[in-house]
């Protein structure tokens, strides 16, 4: 069952894909870990993709559902939805638990952009 905010901009991640994608990413990665059932994390899904629709090429976004994988959500020691967590060098530099609207999403993303340099 994929996630509705799926798109050709925010690629979804599962235990399979997790390495490719995320931890030998040449770019930072912003990692959105939610449920399909998460009214919170329906809230985000638009800022998600715009987030990742302004800043493609320079940021991967990806979407990793927290009833699919729930294994590598426990890995990335996720404890609720949505989490956001920045990846950078296939290291986790910050992880941010809620959405608390589009500001500090859009700050955690610049902040990661700006850690690459």
């Amino acid at each position: 069952m994929s996630t509705p905010r799926s798109s050709s901009v925010v690629l979804p991640v599962n235990e399979l894909n997790y390495a490719a994608e995320v931890l030998d990413s040449a770019v930072p990665v912003l990692i959105d870990v939610s449920a399909t059932w998460c009214a919170p994390c329906k809230v985000a899904a638009p800022v998600v993709s715009a987030i990742a629709e302004r800043h493609r090429g320079a940021l991967k976004v990806v979407l990793i559902d927290g009833e699919e994988s729930p294994a590598l959500v426990a890995r990335l020691g996720v404890r609720g939805f949505p989490t956001f967590l920045a990846v950078s060098g296939g290291v986790v530099r910050e992880t941010l638990a809620g959405f608390r609207g589009q500001k500090p999403l859009e700050a955690m993303a610049a902040r990661l952009l700006g850690a690459q340099s």
